[in-house]
């Protein structure tokens, strides 16, 4: 459960670049340069986007500040200084553990209990 909101304290100018940061979970700096581009390639309608953001976001609540943040694209691999062993070791228990959560999925829905439950969802 993510809600869109705008950041001004982390923020440059609105906080909008700060809030879309904390919603899809990239850096900071990444949005700002796509914010920019887009005001260099497209500026009225970039421009026009950001404004209305301003204006229709609500502020990011207290509590959420306080919420532990979410990871970050450079939290993940190569950019935390892990070796190449240690990034893939992480990559390799990621796989492994997206591998177990499958075999229990297709488990369930191959059971009859899987069954039952499409059949009654289905009346």
């Amino acid at each position: 459960n993510r809600t869109l909101y705008r950041d001004p304290g982390r923020g440059k100018l609105g906080g909008v670049c700060a809030g879309l940061t904390d919603y899809f979970g990239i850096e900071v700096w990444l949005v700002r340069l796509l914010a920019i581009s887009g005001l260099i390639f497209a500026g009225f309608l970039t421009l026009l986007l950001y404004l209305a953001a301003w204006l229709f976001l609500d502020r990011k609540p207290q509590a959420a500040d306080m919420a532990q943040p979410r990871p970050q694209m450079k939290e993940h691999g190569w950019q935390q200084g892990a070796t190449p062993e240690q990034a893939l070791a992480q990559s390799a228990e990621q796989l492994a553990d997206l591998e177990r959560r499958l075999q229990r999925l297709e488990k369930w829905v191959t059971s009859d209990e899987g069954r039952l439950a499409r059949d009654i969802d289905r009346l």
